[in-house]
């Protein structure tokens, strides 16, 4: 009886064992609700039940017209383009929901595992022939989004893209010496727009990128205005941009751009090219370094100047009491203004050339500003000698006349032949006799 016993229990033990092992096999990657693999559910499934889900779903969706948006460039992808790998996607899956015998007590955690995925060729040549990029990272963010079967479109952000040297063309470039007090200050707003990509139709802000790295704003002033110099060599529209009040000295006339966040000046631009530019900035040897580069697909730009003409200072006199009776000064000396306009032509890849006005500069001359005294010497009346006092005309004198200046005349009354004269008529200095209204 007791022999009987204990085979029984050995039987109901095997029994077990073979039991578990079954349903071990059945439910061992059981995970709480809201697990997936992709975007399909596979809570408490057994493998063969995630691998039909599985299949069912990327059947779906390799049958939908797939697609993804690369800036302005749209790109139409099959399912050959895709190779799945379900068997190790599961198996991924697994790993990461066993627990050890001992944590047995331990709540199972929510898993959301993507699916392994791999490009075939035909993806990467379709990708590098649409977009002339060469970028493994675009490859790898659709590839992401596939692992999680997303909806068409696929939008790719390419702000993110990394533009290697190899791949691209320099379209733009400026040179900036720099002093010592500058050097820092100019590192740092390097830094900033170093590696920035210009994404096409959004406008960049220069107080944006630089906003933070200095409060020094010639140096700001500065930098923005290599920049801008740089952007006019490429094809990019400038939206905002203010000139210098004088001629600048650091970068040709024309190409400066002056910015201050306080005063709510900056430096914008947007492009809209259908392929992304990337900044390279960099400070070396006491020289500022701002070079643009671009996929292949920018237009030919060249830069030019027109009616570059020199405006001339006036003098200007003012009166001053500071100055002693006689003396003067230079209170400003002179400068020379300057006018010019600044042309761009572009040259599209089928040869159509468009000449465009970028800005009109004016920097008004300074005037020569020269001081005179106020001081005027004025005549004492009681200190003038008698012989400088005019002679006063005696009306008494009946042989006389005064005339309206009272200067004396001698009265005429006979002519050299004897013959009366009219009232008023008198001698000259010379002895000539003068009538009135005689005009001979």
């Amino acid at each position: 009886m007791r022999l009987f016993s204990k085979i029984t229990t050995v039987v109901v033990l095997i029994f077990g064992l073979l039991f578990s092992i079954e349903y071990i096999d059945i439910k061992a990657l059981a995970a709480p609700k809201g697990s997936t693999i992709g975007n399909v559910a596979v809570e408490e499934l057994s493998k063969k039940e995630m691998k039909q889900q599985l299949n069912t779903a990327i059947a779906n969706w390799l049958d939908a017209e797939i697609y993804i948006t690369v800036g302005e460039d749209e790109i139409s992808l099959t399912g050959e383009d895709f190779i799945f790998d379900i068997n190790t996607s599961i198996k991924q899956y697994g790993i990461h929901t066993e627990r050890p015998w001992y944590a047995f007590f331990r709540e199972k955690r929510i898993i959301q595992e993507p699916l392994i995925v791999e490009a075939n060729s035909t993806l990467i040549e379709k990708i590098e022939n649409q977009t002339n990029a060469k970028d493994e990272d675009l490859t790898a963010r659709v590839l992401e989004a596939a692992s999680y079967l997303k909806k068409s479109p696929i939008k790719i952000d390419i702000k993110d893209l990394s533009i290697e040297d190899e791949d691209v063309e320099r379209i733009a470039f400026e040179k900036i010496a720099l002093n010592d007090s500058q050097m820092a200050g100019a590192k740092d707003i390097a830094a900033r727009l170093n590696g920035y990509i210009i994404e096409p139709e959004i406008e960049l802000s220069f107080n944006d990128l630089a906003i933070n790295a200095t409060n020094n704003q010639d140096v700001m002033s500065l930098v923005a205005s290599g920049l801008h110099s740089a952007v006019l060599q490429s094809s990019f529209e400038i939206s905002e941009r203010h000139q210098a009040s004088e001629v600048p000295t650091h970068v040709k006339p024309g190409y400066e751009a002056i910015v201050n966040p306080i005063l709510k000046k900056d430096f914008r631009f947007i492009s809209h090219s259908k392929v992304p530019a990337k900044i390279v900035a960099t400070v070396k040897l006491e020289k500022l370094k701002i070079e643009l580069y671009s996929l292949p697909g920018n237009p030919k730009v060249s830069v030019f100047e027109k009616d570059n003409r020199s405006v001339k200072p006036r003098t200007i006199y003012r009166y001053s009491s500071y100055l002693e009776e006689g003396e003067r000064g230079t209170a400003q000396q002179s400068k020379s203004g300057l006018q010019l306009l600044i042309y761009r032509t572009i040259t599209n890849d089928d040869g159509d050339e468009k000449a465009e006005l970028i800005s009109q500069n004016y920097y008004a001359p300074k005037n020569e500003v020269i001081e005179l005294s106020s001081k005027q010497t004025t005549i004492d009346i009681d200190s003038t000698s008698l012989e400088e006092a005019p002679e006063e005309c005696d009306t008494n004198d009946a042989s006389y006349m005064c005339n309206s200046t009272n200067d004396k005349r001698k009265k005429a009354t006979k002519s050299k032949n004897g013959s009366p004269l009219p009232e008023g008529s008198y001698y000259t200095e010379t002895g000539d006799i003068v009538i009135p209204g005689n005009t001979k």
